[in-house]
């Protein structure tokens, strides 16, 4: 093989492992909610906090959750905290829920400074196995 084949077939190589991993997903580059507890739309047993695990460390100070029941009425939680790695939040329930449906409303921002926000339904019934 001759030394410009060579190098060709080389640079092709390259260039092809560059792109074999794939470019990174949006899902990498941007925050966004990655889990919850209680989970949407799922039916749990009166929780004890409200936890979001999000996929970056959001920016400091920029999270909050709002507990919220069937007739959108404020149910006071605990100060929202972080823990070790700065994406996961915790925030303690301080009353034992009735049954019924709520809804945890969540906002945080990205150090970018864009915001997201979501709903999380979900109901408790008294009696629920949790997993």
């Amino acid at each position: 093989m001759n030394r410009t084949r060579f190098l060709f077939a080389l640079t092709g190589l390259a260039a092809a492992s560059m792109f074999a991993a794939g470019p990174a997903s949006s899902d990498d580059l941007h925050l966004r909610l990655v889990s919850s507890a209680p989970e949407a739309d799922s039916t749990v047993a009166p929780p004890s906090e409200i936890r979001l695990t999000f996929s970056q460390v959001p920016q400091e100070g920029s999270t909050s959750v709002r507990l919220l029941d069937h007739a959108e009425s404020l149910i006071e939680t605990g100060k929202i905290t972080h823990s070790g790695d700065g994406e996961i939040f915790h925030a303690p329930v301080g009353t034992t829920l009735a049954d019924g449906s709520y809804t945890v409303a969540w906002r945080t921002m990205a150090d970018d400074g864009h915001v997201i926000r979501g709903e999380i339904p979900f109901v408790v019934k008294s009696g629920t196995i949790q997993p």
